[in-house]
């Protein structure tokens, strides 16, 4: 009995060890299917309906995450769309713009100096852009000035490019990368001494000299004011170089502190564009320009141009060329009023003179003695003789019948021809 006892003992045993075992492999089987058709379902959870108490509760949840199945519900991100990239470009660089093509025998304006050239040459190209009849070039280094082991020969470099094609005139924007240089030598010639500023004004009144000995106009823009201080007494000792350079009647002088100032007299960075808009002008190093600050440089450039040159017609640049004998049909804006006293010679005009002090600063000749506009004449009144007027009357046919006699004969409608035949002698 007790040998049938165990053996059913150990059958039952079996038994319910087969059923575990039957159990554990249906449950890895329906794990496994639940596991790809989570996969195919985008991952999804598997999820068991229940009710009552157990409601919720997952038993294959285990399994799932040992085998790497969904335990997490993944949401569908939503597409985002592709912006096109924003292109920014340079605080001082120029937009796109588009450009009248230019006649092959435009006249060229050429641009010299630095960085600030190279914004008011951009500013120039922009403003002439639909005059065929022009066109602009630049010849500049952004990190070079007259100062420095670098700094490149400008005036050969202009005389080169004057010679080589049809230049009328030059614009020069120098200085901003001059500043805290010094000059070579043994020893070097230190930032803003006394020898410093002479060597510079003898770099400068070079590259004058050589504009005016290829008979070419000169447009010197000045330097801008700034928000340091320092910078500001700099651009002031080099502006008053520039402006001592400009006496010559060709060569002009555009003086662009003031215009970059507030209504106040301090710096600001912004202020009205050519537009007359409010907008920022200089970059954040309160030195440099925006383009918006290029622009505003180059219209008031332009405009001495303008003035130099007589506008930009089909014949603006006829006659320019220093010759005093040569009117401008097309006209100048406004002709330089000291070209009135005489031709461009090199002889200085006599600012005291009274012909000077009439034709240029408009005073009035002093009054003469007994001259009609003499203020100091009494006014006198004078009559006048009646002057006896003698009649005349036309003469009739008979009078000039009885004055010319038988030479003269009457034909029926009362013409008077008259036959004149030689005296005997």
């Amino acid at each position: 009995m007790r040998v049938q006892t165990r053996q059913r003992e150990g059958k039952g045993t079996r038994a319910a060890s087969l059923r575990v075992v039957v159990s554990l492999g249906l449950a890895l089987v329906a794990c496994s299917a639940g596991i790809s058709a989570a996969q195919d379902a985008q991952r999804g959870e598997i999820v068991v309906a229940q009710n009552g108490p157990f409601r919720g509760f997952n038993p294959f949840a285990p399994l799932q995450r040992l085998f790497g199945g969904g335990g997490e519900k993944r949401r569908k991100q939503p597409q985002k769309t592709q912006q096109k990239p924003r292109v920014s470009r340079p605080a001082g660089a120029p937009p796109k713009f588009d450009v009248l093509e230019k006649d092959p025998n435009a006249g060229l304006i050429l641009v010299v100096g630095d960085r600030m050239a190279r914004g008011v040459a951009d500013g120039l190209k922009y403003t002439l852009a639909q005059k065929p009849q022009i066109r602009v070039e630049a010849i500049t280094e952004d990190k070079e000035g007259f100062v420095g082991e670098g700094s490149p020969d400008w005036a050969t470099q202009v005389v080169s490019r004057i010679r080589g094609a049809d230049v009328q005139a030059v614009v020069v924007m120098i200085g901003r990368q001059d500043l805290g240089k010094s000059f070579s030598g043994e020893p070097p010639v230190e930032f803003m001494t006394a020898q410093w500023l002479e060597s510079y004004r003898r770099k400068v009144d070079g590259l004058v000299r050589v504009v005016r000995q290829e008979k070419k106009p000169l447009v010197w823009a000045g330097l801008p004011p700034t928000g340091d201080e320092l910078v500001n007494a700099d651009f002031t000792q080099l502006n008053s170089i520039f402006q001592g350079a400009s006496e010559d009647r060709r060569v002009r002088y555009v003086d662009i502190w003031d215009i970059f100032l507030a209504e106040d007299g301090s710096f600001s960075s912004y202020g009205p564009d050519v537009d007359g808009k409010n907008t920022r002008l200089r970059t954040n190093d309160k030195i440099d320009f925006t383009w918006a600050g290029y622009r505003k440089v180059a219209f008031f450039v332009e405009r001495e141009l303008s003035r130099l040159l007589g506008g930009y017609g089909g014949l603006a640049f006829e006659g320019v060329e220093d010759d005093p004998n040569f009117i401008v049909l097309t006209g100048r804006t406004t002709s330089p009023e000291a070209l009135l006293l005489g031709g461009e010679d090199e002889e200085e005009i006599n600012s005291a003179s009274r012909t000077y002090r009439f034709f240029v600063k408009g005073e009035p000749l002093p009054p003469m003695q007994g001259r009609v506009d003499d203020p100091r004449m009494p006014a006198v009144a004078v009559s006048a003789p009646a002057a006896a007027v003698e009649e005349v009357f036309a003469p009739t046919s008979a009078d000039l019948r009885e004055s010319l006699g038988s030479a003269a004969s009457q034909d029926a409608e009362g013409r008077i021809s008259v036959t004149v035949r030689p005296g005997s002698q």
